[in-house]
């Protein structure tokens, strides 16, 4: 077998990703396949990459729509990092197609994205909760009454904040919010818990030349409350020059679904405040810090506007 063509396509935030051809020869012929190299940076590349690779594999088998994944390799020795070898899906990432597509066609588009989204919510969480590089302890998440699991949420996210101690004016600023999450969670029920993105926007689906969609990027995913999920993506959709689409897609996620989403604003402004201390500690300590590429932090002083509308 040998590589060819490989092709940097793209970087994101915490991966570099790659095309390339697989060709080999065997009994009944040639063959060729178009696979994608995704390489991790970081602190935390091992964890991530094994995390992506087991949640895609049971997502595969269960037909969510990712693409399939084939290798995963934390031998740093062969690139520096960890990477993952995948199904390359040829096609637009929806965020490019939703540029230039009618209004009827983007109505559609956006419905298959809040209709994938309230899928992936809907999961059977349990063959996720055996995966240990996806939960390490399963029984953090059996809890007695149903503020166990936001209490805890917002203790994580504490304990995350201590590295802002040296930041006077910050921390005062950023635990502020905290307080007021903290003062609110116990009007807050926890409502079943789910498998998450925590990155879900339309970039991230992938709509291939047969229009069938895939769920990319899988580094965040975890189990938690949907509404954690839900907030981040309506802080994304509204905060990246179109405000609107935070109504719009919310409204949508709760047709699909059947029923109202109960206190998402709480669920907003603990997306925002997530979202701004990853920001502010990029830039204070180093996107390696929080598992992302070290040119991040220039990205981030690039996306003044975004950084004003999350605040």
């Amino acid at each position: 077998a040998r590589a060819r063509n490989l092709v940097k396509v793209t970087s994101g935030w915490e991966t570099d990703i790659y095309s390339f051809a697989l060709e080999r020869w065997s009994d009944d012929g040639y063959h060729s396949e178009n696979l994608i190299l995704r390489i991790y940076s970081g602190d935390y590349s091992k964890e991530k990459s094994t995390r992506e690779f087991k949640v895609m594999c049971r997502l595969y088998e269960t037909g969510f729509p990712v693409p399939k994944v084939y290798y995963l390799e934390t031998d740093t020795s062969i690139f520096g990092k960890p990477f993952v070898i995948m199904e390359k899906i040829d096609g637009q990432s929806m965020g490019e197609i939703l540029k230039v597509s009618s209004e009827a066609k983007r109505q559609d588009l956006i419905d298959l994205f809040c209709k994938m989204f309230v899928d992936l919510h809907r999961l059977d969480i349990r063959p996720f909760l055996l995966e240990p590089s996806i939960v390490p302890d399963p029984s953090a998440y059996v809890t007695e009454s149903p503020y166990d699991h936001m209490t805890g949420l917002l203790q994580r996210f504490k304990h995350r904040m201590t590295s802002f101690e040296n930041h006077k004016r910050a921390f005062a600023l950023f635990s502020q919010v905290m307080d007021w999450l903290d003062e609110k969670k116990s009007g807050v029920l926890t409502e079943g818990l789910s498998l998450v993105h925590l990155d879900y926007h339309p970039y991230n689906v992938l709509i291939g030349r047969d229009e069938k969609a895939f769920v990319i990027d899988w580094t965040n995913s975890t189990i938690t409350d949907y509404r954690v999920d839900l907030g981040w993506t309506l802080l994304l959709v509204s905060t990246y020059g179109k405000p609107e689409m935070r109504n719009y897609v919310l409204g949508r996620y709760e047709n699909l679904a059947g029923s109202k989403v109960a206190n998402i604003e709480y669920f907003e402004v603990l997306a925002a405040i997530r979202r701004l201390g990853s920001l502010y500690l990029s830039i204070t300590q180093g996107a390696e810090k929080l598992g992302m590429r070290p040119e991040v932090a220039t990205i981030v002083k690039q996306q003044r506007g975004h950084v004003r509308a999350v605040i």
